[in-house]
């Protein structure tokens, strides 16, 4: 008897686990606009302080998910960005510098990308005309607008 209540308590303990999920390009779905999610520059991923993943297929479908779900964003414990600089590598939203750059589309319009820092968006911004840096707060706002 012992054994079945450690073995419940094992699985319950593991199955409310908070970790980032790997995304599937190409099997999963956006949380909010339902596309497949393929372009391993522009993803996001929320993962809430009770182990829900929510995975999208552009940093803007996360945007848009925030703010019409109007959640306390403490309630993630994490909140990631694919880093345009190196695809697929997820980073910290909080911590990124977004480029919002007409020369570089993103899957749902918006124009929307993430990199690791500035150093990394300087780089970016010699190849672009026109473009516009962004923290994780201010770009929120920006988003919304449209």
């Amino acid at each position: 008897m012992k054994k079945l209540y450690f073995l419940i308590l094992v699985l319950l303990v593991s199955s409310c686990s908070v970790k980032v999920q790997e995304i599937n390009y190409g099997e999963d779905l956006c949380h909010f606009c339902k596309m497949g999610i393929v372009d391993k520059a522009h993803a996001s991923q929320l993962v809430t302080t009770k182990g829900k993943n929510f995975k999208f297929d552009a940093i803007e479908c996360m945007i848009n998910f925030l703010s019409e779900s109007k959640a306390d964003q403490s309630q993630y414990a994490f909140i990631l960005v694919s880093n345009l600089s190196e695809p697929g590598k997820m980073i910290s939203a909080q911590e990124a510098t977004f480029i919002i750059s007409k020369d570089i589309p993103s899957p749902m319009g918006a124009f929307l990308s993430a990199v690791q820092n500035k150093e990394q968006a300087s780089v970016i911004l010699k190849e672009s005309k026109e473009a516009m840096l962004y923290q994780w707060d201010n770009v929120q706002g920006k988003i919304k607008k449209h």
